[in-house]
């Protein structure tokens, strides 16, 4: 008979009942106690608890954390390579070095092709997601757009962006892109553009309503008012504004006003010769290098002078004159009289020591001293990441009345030669007066002006006048003494409709809360908006050159077949990448195996052993 007994029954909480013997009822409760406490209930209830902790789903993430792991040391592996612009193949080396101290990294990945598909997967999930973030912020940005050669002989197009993605509207410039062109006409280097921009997801609706400006060199394929790369884009985009770069314009200004000062030359073919004699001979060089230390002055690099590079370039080498002048002047007087040299060697030295002490000579070293020193200065400011539209125009207009002023008296080092003239010495150096004809004095007013006015014409011209005014009243610095409450309304409406920033009724009572304060703070939105999306206008592309630099680092001599595609990964790593220490791989390595992508830990074959050395070395490495 099959008796259902209770829980309290069981634990003799109540009395049994029916016809259930007292002995058959204690020999039950008796057994249940019993197991109770055996190890087969024990073992019941563990496997219970284990089965609630899904210990199948646990061995399984622990062995794909082991696998993330390792493949996460690989990564920073390749990363380290591409910030340090170390070859690919270092990437086993290391790994072999992590190894030998112990540390796990796999059996997979260890190769340079490796290496080189890791850091094009991290440089793609990389640039994605800077992209999306300006894709999400919706506001103006720039394009900035050069073209260079790469050591490898192949023509290439560097692309980077002027963005803002923060709250501050504070815009800066990364790099994008760099991009092999097969050849150099505008209708390739547009095409080979918008397939990049389409490509990392900015269509064309994007374009239209956020794509503000591109600036370029000023090259003809570039600007051309006809078929250049501006031309053929405004058309698609009729709000885009183009802009020259001022530095570059800043150099041609330069190149004006020596060709409106034709003694400016004669300085330039003497200070060229200087260049030549001591790049192309080392025996000269440590000629100089004697008289140097035995007059006591520091040796700066000659250089060239007025030449393709810009001018900070240029001044190094008018400062580098300037210091080593006594012992210019030493090193010739010494080789005019060397017997060792030839007749025409010593009549070369006689004839540059002749040159070098004459008064018109170092006049104008003086004189092109100052001016080079503030255009340097100029030019090194426009060149600044923070540089904006209104810093710009007023670093140009105060360099204008600057150079307007100097005509006068001249500079610093001016004054300095007119009095070393008027003595008859400087720093020990006898300094004469020439009638030659190649030793003509720069008229200094004249140049001064000629400065002046090349840089007003070619950095402050007519057609840029109203973007230039109605950027002017969003800064207190341009307002007049007495600001109507007018002021700058009809401005306001023309800069929101330039910069892609929607004209509101917000807009406006921003823009007239701070004509109240007197402009000490922009605290609306709408109104902070609009002034990021003036700083968003790139005023120079100083940017694409230190780019091609690090291209050049990159790409050295002796990596010349590094493939563009290799070379922009590598490029937009060591450029936009955070430092290694503040970088995290698990992100990239989760998309990574996400694709399929082997993990370090994956087995694969084995590792080939290295030739053993030669008997004779063994015995060599004992003995340390």
């Amino acid at each position: 008979m099959r008796v259902q007994l209770s829980k309290e029954w069981i634990t003799g909480t109540i009395q049994p009942y029916g016809n259930v013997r007292e002995k058959q009822v204690t020999s039950l409760r008796k057994k249940i106690y019993d197991h109770r406490d055996s190890g087969s209930h024990k073992q019941a209830i563990e496997l219970k608890k284990e089965a609630g902790n899904e210990k199948l789903k646990t061995v399984v993430t622990d062995s794909q954390k082991q696998h993330e792991d390792s493949t996460c040391k690989v990564f920073r592996t390749a990363y380290y390579i591409a910030e340090n612009n170390r070859p690919f193949l270092d990437h086993a080396h290391l790994i072999e070095l992590q190894e030998l101290n112990g540390i796990q990294a796999g059996r997979m990945l260890h190769s340079n092709v490796a290496a080189a598909d890791i850091v094009k997967h991290i440089a793609h999930e990389m640039k994605a997601k800077l992209c999306a973030a300006i894709i999400s912020a919706k506001s103006p940005f720039s394009v900035l757009i050069d073209e260079s050669t790469s050591l490898g002989q192949k023509s290439c197009l560097i692309v980077y962006l002027r963005c803002s993605i923060s709250d501050s509207f504070e815009p800066t410039t990364v790099f994008l892109d760099l991009l092999e062109l097969s050849a150099l006409d505008a209708d390739t280097i547009t095409d080979t553009l918008m397939t990049c921009l389409h490509s990392n997801g900015l269509t064309a609706d994007i374009l239209h309503d956020c794509w503000l400006g591109l600036a370029v060199d000023g090259a003809s394929v570039m600007l051309g008012r006809k078929g250049g790369v501006y031309t053929k884009l405004k058309q698609q985009f009729p709000k885009l504004i183009g802009w020259h770069c001022f530095n570059h314009r800043l150099e041609l200004s330069v190149n004006d006003a020596i060709r409106a000062c034709t003694e400016v030359n004669h300085f330039k073919i003497f200070m060229q010769k200087l260049y030549t004699l001591y790049s192309a001979s080392p025996k000269n060089r440590r000629g100089l290098e004697r008289v140097a230390v035995e007059v006591g002055v520091a040796l700066l690099k000659i250089g060239r002078v007025l030449d393709v590079h810009w001018v900070a370039s240029s001044f190094r080498t008018v400062k580098a004159v300037w210091t080593s002048y006594p012992a210019l002047y030493g090193h010739f007087s010494q080789a005019a009289t060397d017997a060792s040299l030839d007749s025409k060697d010593r009549a070369q030295f006689k004839g540059l020591a002749g040159k070098l002490s004459s008064s018109s000579f170092l006049l104008n070293l003086g004189l092109m001293y100052d001016a080079l020193e503030e255009l340097s200065d100029l030019s090194e400011s426009l060149q600044a990441d923070s540089i904006n539209l209104n810093k710009a125009n007023r670093l140009i207009a105060r360099q204008v009345e600057f150079f307007v002023s100097r005509k006068a008296e001249g500079g610093e080092h001016y004054v300095i030669a007119s009095d070393a003239v008027s003595a008859g010495v400087y720093r020990g150096v006898t300094i004469v007066r020439s009638t030659a004809k190649s030793d003509k004095e720069v008229n200094r007013s004249q140049f001064y002006q000629a400065l002046a006015d090349s840089i007003s014409a070619r950095l402050m011209p007519v057609s840029e006048r109203p973007i230039a005014d109605c950027v002017d009243v969003l800064f207190p610095g341009t307002w007049p003494t007495d600001v109507s409450p007018e002021y700058g309304e009809k401005e306001l409406k023309e800069a929101a409709s330039k910069f892609l920033v929607p004209y509101s009724r917000q807009l406006k009572e921003e823009y007239r809360d701070y004509k109240d304060v007197k402009g000490v703070a922009a605290s609306g939105q709408c109104l902070r908006r609009l002034v990021g999306a003036v700083h968003t206008l790139p005023v120079s592309t100083a940017e694409c050159e230190r780019g091609f630099s690090q291209m050049n680092i990159i790409c050295t001599p002796l990596r010349t077949c590094l493939a563009v595609e290799n070379i922009s990964t590598l490029l937009f790593i060591a450029i936009v990448g955070p430092p290694l220490n503040l970088w995290q791989p698990l992100p990239y390595v989760k998309s990574w195996l996400a694709k399929g992508r082997h993990a370090a830990t994956d087995l694969g074959k084995a590792k080939s052993a290295k030739p053993f050395p030669e008997e004779s070395r063994v015995a060599l490495w004992k003995c340390f």
